[in-house]
C-alpha cells in the first residue's frame, strides 16, 4: 500500500503549487496594473511640473515687459518735455529686439485736450525723429470729435509702425478701456486681445500693456495726467520665444483671455493662442494667471510621453518575471522569491529614479541659459557651476571650484548677501533675490541678479543652496544713462536746469548756515544765433562744446557750471566771503577771467570765429531768495550787459526788477481792463473839401485808478505780450458795430471809419476771416471800413500782404498806408498794393511852413499819391496856414486839432451835426 500513497503525493504537491500558481498569476496581474498606474502617475507628475514651469515662465516674461514701462515712465516723469528724438534714443537703448523680441513696439500715448488739438498736431510735425527727419504727415486719425484725445505721439521702432503715429485710441475700444483703467489706477494694465497685421498681410493676436505717466504741478496736490507709456506684445512671438527656450517641450498649449480680474467671463473666453488640436481623450491641465489686471487661462496637453523607454516597459518586465518565478518555485519559495523580487524591483526603481533625477538636474544645470552654481552653505565654497556662470565671473570651471562666494562678491555687497543667506538657511524665507556686483578674474565688475534657493531633502537639513545668476550689467548701464540724461545736458555733459536748481538750493543752504555770500553768474553767448544761421547747427554745437571747455578751465572744479539751455550757461560761486563787498569784488574778478577766456577765436572746422559773453551777476546770502528768483535777477542783469554793448558784465540792479514788475502789472491791468470794458474808442474827424467824410478810430484806456493811460505807454507792452491780438480784434469789432449804428442818420451814414492794424495782428493766418466775421456779425458796410497799415508791416512777406489785401478789397474794404515817408517804402511794390489812400505823417506837416525839406517831402508825397490814383490825407493839421499850404499843393483831405482832437462817440456825432449846419 505504501507505493500507492507515494504516487498520490505529486497530486497533493501540485495543489500547493497550483494554488501558488493561481495566487502568483493573480499577484502578477495586480503587479502589472499597479506598476502601470505608477508609471502613468509619474508621467502625469512630470507633465504637471512642465506645465507649471511653463505657466511661471509666461508670467515672468509678461512681468518683465512691465519693467520696461517703469523705466520709460521714470524718464517721462523726470522730463515731461522729452522730445521725440530723446524718446527714441532711450527706447533704442533698451534693445527690444534682443531682450524683448515679442514687443512689437514701444509707444507713448499723449492726452490732448480738444482745444489744443491743432497746436499739438503742428508741434508734433516739428518734433524731429532721432535721424533728424520730421513727421510732416502727422495728424490725429481717425478724425473723431472728442472733448479729449488720447493720441499715439511717440513710437519705437518707427519702421513698420508708421500708421500708429497719430492714432486716436477712442477708435479702439479695447485699448481705450485699458488706457482709462491705467489712468485711474496708476497700475500697469493689459488690454483685451486684438489682431495686428504682420508680414505678408498675415494677422496675429496681441495685447497692449500700459502704465500711466503723471507730471507734478507746482502748488497742486494732484499731478497732471500726461498720457500712458505702452507696449504691444505679440502673443505668438511671446510663446514662440518660450518654445525656443525649451519651456514648452512636450506640451501643446492653448491660451484664452477670460476678461478682467474684477469681471471675469465664463470659460473658455477669447482665444489668444492655440496649437494643433489634441485627441479627445488627451488629459488637459489648466492654470490661471493674472496679466496686469486681466485673467488668462492656459491649457496644456502632452505631445509626447514623459517616460523613458525603460520606464514604459517596466510593468511588462515585472509581470513576466513574476509569472516565471511562480511557475518554477514552490508555494513558499515562490512567495519568498516574489517578495524578494518585489523588494528588489522597488529598490531598483528608486535607484533608477535617483539616477534619472540626478541626470535631469545635471542637464538643467549645465544647459540653462542663466548662470547656476551649487554652494556649500556653511563655508560658501562653490561645489560646481555651469559654463554660463563661469563666463559671467571670468573663471574656468576648475578655478571656480577653488573659490568661495565671498571671493567673488564686492565687499560693499557682502554683508547684505550674508544677511539674506542666514535667513534662507534658518527657514525664514524660501528664497531671496539680490542685485549685487561680482568681481571678475580680470578685476572688472559685473552687475548680476542673483536668486538663491536652499536644496531641501538632504539628510540632516539643507547643506547646499543653488544660485541662479543673470548678467544685468547692460540694464544697469541703461538705467545709469537714463539718470544721466535726466540731470545732464547731452551735448556738453554739464548739469541741466533741473540739476542746477538742486545745486543752487544746496548753495543757498550752505551760505545761510555759514553766514557767507555767494553769486550766480548767468553767461550768454553774444550773437550765437548767427553762427547757427550762417554755418549750421553742427558748427554751433562745436562752438558750445569748445566754450564749455574754456568755461570749465576758467572757473575751476569747485564751481557748479550748468547749461540752462540754448547758449545760456550758469555758474554758481559758493562762500565767496562773509562781506558782501568782498564777495562782489571776487565775483567780478571771476567774471572778467571768464570774459577774457572766451575772447580768443574758436576753431570751427578750419574756420576761426570770435564770440563774446554777456554776464549777469546776482549776489546771495541764502536769506529768503528762492533759486528761481536768483536766476531771473541774473537774467535781467545779463540783458543789461547786452544793452551796454555786450562782452561785459553787469550786477543786478533792483530798479530792473521794478521795471519788470511794472510791465507785468501793466499787462495784468490791460487784461483786466479788456474783460471789464475799460477800453473805448475815440473818433478824430477826417475833413475833405470842407466837409467831414469820415473818422479815424483811436483806442483809449480809462484806468479806474490812473485815469486815461496814454497809448504810447500801453500799446508797446501789448505788442510784446501778444495782448495786441485781443485788443485789435476788439477795436475792429467795435468800429464795425459803430458803422452799423451810423447807417440810419443821413449825415452819419456816408462816413467811413479807419482802424489801425497792428503788424502782429495783420500777420495772423486768420486775419482775413476775423475782418469778415466782424463785418458780418455787425451788419456794417465793408465799403465804409478803412484799415490803416504802416510801411514797416510791408517789409515782411510782401506777397502774403498783397494777397490778404486783395481778398479784403474784393469785399469792399479800403486800405490806407499810414505815416507814409517815415519807413522804407519801395515804389516797386507800392504800385502793386491795392491801396485807397496815403497818409502824410504829422512830422512832415508840423514844420511844412518853416522847413523847406518837410515842404518838399509833403509836395512829393501828394504828387506821388495823385499819380498813383490814391487819395492823400494829411495828419496833424493844427493851423489854417498848414491847411491852406496843403490844399494849394493838391492835398484836400486832412485831420488834426485844427478841427478837433479825438472825441468820444457822442461828442463826435454832435460835431458832425454842428459842422454840417455851419457849412449850410
Amino acid at each position: 500500500m505504501k507505493p500507492v500513497r507515494t504516487l498520490q503525493h505529486p497530486a497533493w504537491l501540485r495543489l500547493p503549487g497550483l494554488a501558488v500558481a493561481v495566487a502568483g498569476l493573480g499577484i502578477s496581474l495586480a503587479l502589472w496594473q499597479y506598476q502601470t498606474e505608477q508609471t502613468q502617475a509619474l508621467s502625469h507628475a512630470r507633465f504637471e511640473r512642465q506645465a507649471r514651469a511653463a505657466t511661471q515662465a509666461l508670467q515672468q516674461r509678461i512681468e518683465s515687459k512691465a519693467d520696461v514701462l517703469l523705466s520709460m515712465r521714470g524718464v517721462l516723469m523726470v522730463n515731461p518735455q522729452l522730445s521725440r528724438a530723446q524718446f527714441e534714443l532711450v527706447a533704442g537703448s533698451l534693445q527690444l529686439d534682443v531682450h524683448h523680441a515679442s514687443v512689437r513696439n514701444l509707444h507713448f500715448t499723449r492726452a490732448v485736450p480738444a482745444a489744443q488739438r491743432a497746436d499739438f498736431e503742428a508741434q508734433a510735425r516739428l518734433d524731429a525723429h532721432l535721424d533728424g527727419s520730421l513727421p510732416t504727415g502727422f495728424a490725429i486719425h481717425p478724425a473723431l470729435a472728442q472733448p479729449e484725445y488720447f493720441v499715439v505721439d511717440y513710437v519705437w521702432p518707427l519702421a513698420g509702425n508708421e500708421p500708429v503715429q497719430g492714432l486716436e485710441i477712442h477708435s479702439q475700444p479695447a485699448n481705450l478701456e485699458s488706457l482709462l483703467q491705467a489712468r485711474d489706477t496708476g497700475n500697469v494694465v493689459a488690454s483685451a486681445p486684438f489682431d495686428i497685421v504682420q508680414g505678408q498681410g498675415t494677422s496675429a493676436t496681441a495685447f497692449n500693456i500700459r502704465l500711466a505717466v503723471y507730471a507734478p504741478l507746482q502748488g497742486q496736490p494732484t499731478p497732471r495726467f500726461l498720457g500712458a507709456i505702452g507696449a504691444i506684445v505679440s502673443v505668438k512671438e511671446l510663446l514662440h520665444g518660450m518654445r525656443q527656450r525649451g519651456y514648452l517641450e512636450g506640451l501643446a498649449m492653448t491660451v484664452h483671455d477670460l476678461g478682467t480680474v474684477a469681471r471675469p467671463g465664463p470659460p473658455p473666453g477669447q482665444p489668444l493662442y492655440s496649437e494643433a488640436p489634441q485627441p479627445v481623450d488627451t488629459p488637459l491641465l489648466t492654470h490661471d494667471i493674472t496679466v496686469d489686471g486681466r485673467l488668462w487661462r492656459t491649457a496644456y496637453a502632452p505631445t509626447q510621453s514623459f517616460l523613458t523607454p525603460q520606464e514604459a516597459r517596466l510593468p511588462l518586465v515585472l509581470t513576466l518575471g513574476a509569472l516565471a518565478m511562480t511557475a518554477l518555485l514552490t508555494a513558499v519559495v515562490a512567495l519568498l522569491v516574489r517578495r524578494r523580487l518585489q523588494a528588489l524591483a522597488h529598490a531598483q526603481l528608486a535607484a533608477r529614479s535617483a539616477r534619472e533625477s540626478e541626470t535631469r538636474f545635471r542637464t538643467v544645470f549645465h544647459q540653462a541659459a542663466v548662470g547656476m552654481a551649487q554652494v556649500d552653505s556653511e563655508s560658501g565654497r562653490l561645489v560646481r557651476a555651469n559654463q554660463r556662470f563661469c563666463d559671467i565671473v571670468g573663471y574656468t570651471p576648475e578655478q571656480v571650484r577653488q573659490l568661495h562666494v565671498q571671493d567673488l562678491t564686492h565687499p560693499d555687497d557682502l554683508e547684505r548677501s550674508e544677511t539674506q543667506l542666514r535667513r534662507l538657511l534658518a527657514g525664514e524665507i524660501a528664497e531671496y533675490r539680490l542685485e549685487k556686483r561680482y568681481r571678475r578674474q580680470d578685476g572688472s565688475l559685473v552687475w548680476v541678479d542673483v536668486t538663491a534657493s536652499a536644496m531641501r531633502g538632504q539628510p540632516g537639513g539643507a547643506h547646499h543652496h543653488i544660485l541662479v545668476v543673470q548678467d544685468i550689467t547692460q540694464r544697469r548701464k541703461a538705467e545709469e544713462d537714463l539718470r544721466y540724461l535726466a540731470y545732464n545736458d547731452p551735448l556738453t555733459g554739464l548739469p541741466n536746469r533741473r540739476l542746477l536748481l538742486d545745486r543752487l538750493e544746496q548753495a543757498l543752504a550752505t551760505t545761510m548756515r555759514h553766514q557767507s555770500w555767494g553769486a550766480v553768474l548767468l553767461l550768454d553767448l553774444d550773437h550765437f544765433k548767427t553762427v547757427n544761421e550762417t554755418r549750421g547747427h553742427d558748427a554751433g554745437d562745436r562752438l558750445l562744446r569748445q566754450a564749455t571747455d574754456r568755461l570749465r578751465a576758467s572757473l575751476g572744479g569747485d564751481v557748479t557750471l550748468a547749461r540752462q539751455g540754448g547758449d545760456e550757461f550758469v555758474a554758481v560761486l559758493k562762500e565767496l566771503s562773509t562781506s558782501s563787498e568782498q564777495a562782489s569784488a571776487h565775483a567780478e574778478e571771476v567774471a572778467r577771467d571768464v570774459l577774457k577766456a572766451l575772447r580768443p577765436p574758436f576753431d570751427l572746422g578750419g574756420e576761426l570765429h570770435h564770440i563774446t559773453l554777456s554776464i549777469g551777476i546776482t549776489l546771495f546770502d541764502g536769506k529768503g531768495e528762492p533759486a528761481e528768483e536768483l536766476l531771473k535777477r541774473s537774467e535781467l542783469a545779463m540783458y543789461d550787459a547786452k544793452a551796454a554793448g555786450r562782452d561785459t558784465l553787469r550786477f543786478f540792479d533792483p530798479r530792473m526788477q521794478a521795471v519788470v514788475a511794472a510791465r507785468a502789472q501793466l499787462e495784468a491791468d490791460m487784461r483786466t481792463g479788456l474783460a471789464a470794458g475799460q477800453f473805448e474808442l475815440y473818433y478824430q474827424p477826417k475833413v475833405g473839401h470842407g466837409s467831414i467824410r469820415g473818422a479815424e478810430a483811436l483806442l483809449r484806456w480809462r484806468h479806474p485808478a490812473r485815469g486815461f493811460v496814454p497809448p504810447s505807454e500801453f500799446i508797446a507792452q501789448a505788442e510784446q505780450s501778444g495782448l495786441i491780438l485781443q485788443l485789435g480784434q476788439w477795436v475792429l469789432e467795435e468800429a464795425c458795430r459803430q458803422l452799423a449804428q451810423w447807417t440810419g442818420p443821413p449825415l452819419l451814414s456816408q462816413l467811413s471809419v479807419a482802424v489801425n492794424v497792428s503788424p502782429r495782428q495783420f500777420r495772423e493766418a486768420g486775419f482775413v476771416a476775423q475782418v469778415l466775421q466782424a463785418l458780418a456779425g455787425s451788419g456794417a458796410d465793408a465799403r465804409r471800413l478803412r484799415l490803416e497799415l504802416t510801411e514797416g508791416m510791408l517789409l515782411h512777406d510782401v506777397e502774403g500782404t498783397i494777397d490778404k489785401m486783395v481778398q479784403l478789397r474784393g469785399y469792399g474794404v479800403g486800405f490806407s498806408l499810414d505815416d507814409f515817408g517815415t519807413g522804407y517804402s519801395s515804389l516797386a511794390y507800392l504800385k502793386r498794393l491795392p491801396l485807397h489812400e496815403l497818409k502824410i505823417d504829422q512830422g512832415f506837416v508840423r514844420d511844412v511852413l518853416t522847413d523847406p525839406n518837410d515842404a518838399a517831402i509833403a509836395r512829393t508825397i501828394v504828387a506821388l499819391g495823385t499819380s498813383l490814383g490814391l487819395q492823400v490825407v494829411a495828419e496833424g493839421v493844427e493851423t489854417e496856414a498848414q491847411r491852406q499850404f496843403l490844399e494849394k499843393n493838391g492835398c484836400h483831405v486832412w485831420q488834426g486839432y485844427l478841427l478837433s482832437p479825438p472825441l468820444p462817440r457822442e461828442r463826435f456825432e454832435a460835431l458832425v451835426q454842428e459842422h454840417a449846419a455851419g457849412q449850410t
